[in-house]
């Protein structure tokens, strides 16, 4: 798998079609908070940047697969491992929380809804959904309705549910997204460079202080 390149091609597809989707995710909910009224509370802006973090990370994880890439066959080019596999990781956390915070955050607005879109065309109906389902700022009961079922359809129904387990399973379970980050950096070197590192510190003094020329014992002014 490794030989062929489809696992840099794998996680490349993969964190780009993440990093998309809470771009959507990320509108829904800052929409959903002005629907509710709640988008100026100190505690709702501190979860809208957590997701707006894990958005930005993605990104840049798929940037830098891109601008960082890793020699393949005959000049050829493969988006960055490394970085490939910590999205492989990060999206098992990323995405229940930040499905865990748009839960949240709108809460029952979610379900205080209509069961079905025609009940804005009964006559009666009509003028009490109108008065009692609108939203805050300025939003009519229509349009809160409409925004809300999408969320809704995105974060709490069981197509929403599948989206969930699908980030969680992508490309492996929960152990070997994580054990094959391990073996992927000790097949590339970098293990034993990240070992090396260490021993070269410590190769820098010994029972008597610093060994290195350029270090000077703490007793000497």
């Amino acid at each position: 798998m490794q030989t062929s390149g489809f696992t840099h091609r794998l996680t490349f597809h993969g964190v780009t079609r993440l990093a998309v989707k809470l771009d959507f995710l990320a509108g829904l909910l800052l929409k959903g908070l002005e629907v509710t009224g709640t988008k100026d509370f100190r505690g709702i802006q501190t979860r809208v940047g957590e997701v707006l973090a894990w958005r930005n990370m993605f990104w840049a994880l798929s940037d830098a697969m891109a601008h960082n890439p890793d020699p393949w066959h005959d000049g050829a080019l493969l988006p960055n491992l490394d970085y490939g596999m910590a999205y492989r990781w990060f999206m098992t956390v990323g995405y229940p929380r930040v499905r865990e915070i748009i839960m949240q955050d709108l809460s029952s607005g979610l379900i205080y809804l209509t069961s079905s879109a025609k009940d804005f065309q009964e006559p009666e109906l009509r003028p009490h959904l109108d008065r009692f389902m609108r939203g805050s700022g300025g939003y009519e009961a229509v349009e809160r309705a409409k925004l809300m079922k999408l969320i809704w359809d995105s974060v709490g129904t069981e197509f929403a549910g599948r989206h969930e387990l699908y980030e969680r399973n992508y490309s492996g379970n929960h152990e070997s997204v994580r054990i094959e980050l391990l073996h992927a950096q000790t097949a590339s070197g970098l293990v034993d460079q990240y070992k090396g590192f260490a021993e070269q510190c410590m190769a820098e003094y010994d029972l008597d202080g610093w060994t290195a020329p350029d270090l000077v014992p703490p007793d000497i002014d």
